[in-house]
């Protein structure tokens, strides 16, 4: 995954997204939940409908086949009340959303977690209401919902320096202070899951459920992350039953996408990552990825089950020319896979991932040609 976002860009657009949620809640069906324990409330006639897979093939609630193309919402804290809204108009039919809980995130203030928050499973209560803002913004524009609920420390706990030092204060756990390491920070980790999917249950346009991006636990095997991804699912469908996954491999490698696929899973769309790689010619670039999805194209034809392309992007400063986006977005087009694109707002760096990004004096640039470019694809 791309580098976090550093705190200073957070703290400013909390405090933005603090000051205006009452009235982005209210713009939602869901009646979305306000301070720390209350969840939003069922629409008129009850649970909303939700995506339904069928084979290889994801179909909205009307059983017409659904291609889900969007923005990740990826950087914690600077999404803004009008985004939702704006994607709409762009093409966009999905966000990717997350809660960010245990991990270094490059600076304070971006992990929920907070285990004296008995009433919400151990997340912060500022957190829990931005996150409600996003969903409600989201929902109220019908753009299907991809919540996530990541964790640094959770999928691994030994990425960098920071990162071990945050995890494992104490140095217990020479392998990485983890979700397979320490069993009950598992339990903790899943019992917010259980809370988050119960919150959101009612919602409409929640469309599926991501238990942990990219897991890599340094000293577990597949079956392992197999067995974690069956607890916490376990955990969520009695929270929201009804709602699909999203599921991938150790670290979303897509060469090795088969080994999240498990027959007993009968509603899971599987993914990967799909971002342009540099390290050759730039036809032998784009060739690259072109093999990298043909992986997650294989694991449909072979089991016909639904796919999907949880973050691709480029980064702007490599691409003034548009031209691997266009040749990623068309590749994905051609093949009728869905993708949400990384990502919608960045923080400070001008030549990153984002199509907008701020300038260092609270003001927000927008690369327009990729903006355009990128909802040409999403339209067509």
């Amino acid at each position: 995954m791309p580098p976090r976002n550093p705190a200073p860009a957070y703290s400013e657009s909390r405090r933005r997204l603090l000051a205006t949620l009452g009235g982005a809640l209210a713009l939602t069906a869901c009646g979305g939940g306000s301070g720390s324990s209350s969840a939003p409330e069922p629409p008129a006639g009850g649970t909303p409908p939700r995506l339904r897979i069928v084979g290889p093939d994801l179909l909205a609630p009307d059983g017409s086949p659904l291609k889900l193309r969007g923005w990740n919402w990826g950087r914690w804290g600077l999404a803004q009340p009008t985004d939702a809204a704006d994607n709409a108009a762009q093409g966009a039919t999905c966000v990717r959303i997350p809660l960010r809980w245990w991990g270094y995130y490059e600076g304070p203030g971006i992990d929920s977690r907070d285990d004296s928050q008995t009433t919400t499973a151990g997340i912060d209560a500022d957190h829990l209401a931005i996150l409600d803002a996003m969903v409600a913004q989201a929902s109220a524009a019908q753009l299907w919902i991809i919540l996530f609920i990541d964790s640094d420390c959770g999928q691994n706990g030994t990425q960098d320096a920071h990162e071990v030092a945050y995890c494992d204060p104490k140095g217990q756990y020479p392998n990485g202070h983890n979700f397979w390491t320490d069993p009950g920070v598992r339990a903790k980790f899943i019992k917010a899951w259980k809370f988050i999917a119960a919150r959101y249950r009612n919602t409409p346009y929640l469309g599926l459920f991501e238990p942990l991006p990219e897991p890599n636990p340094t000293s577990g095997t597949d079956a392992d992350i197999a067995a974690f991804y069956d607890e916490v699912m376990a955990a969520i469908r009695t929270g929201a039953p009804g709602v699909p996954f999203l599921l991938g491999p150790r670290v979303y490698g897509m060469k090795s996408v088969g080994d999240a696929y498990n027959a007993k899973w009968k509603d899971v769309v599987y993914t990967g990552n799909l971002f342009l790689r540099t390290g050759g010619t730039p036809e032998e670039n784009i060739a690259e990825l072109g093999l990298r999805l043909q992986h997650l194209l294989d694991l449909q034809t072979a089991h016909q089950v639904p796919i999907f392309v949880q973050q691709c992007g480029v980064m702007s400063g490599d691409d003034p020319d548009l031209s691997y986006l266009n040749a990623m977005l068309s590749l994905l087009n051609g093949k009728g896979v869905g993708y949400t694109y990384w990502e919608y707002r960045d923080s400070l760096n001008p030549d990153a991932y984002g199509v907008i990004y701020q300038d260092g004096h609270g003001r927000w640039i927008t690369k327009q040609g990729f903006l355009d470019a990128i909802s040409g694809y999403f339209k067509a």
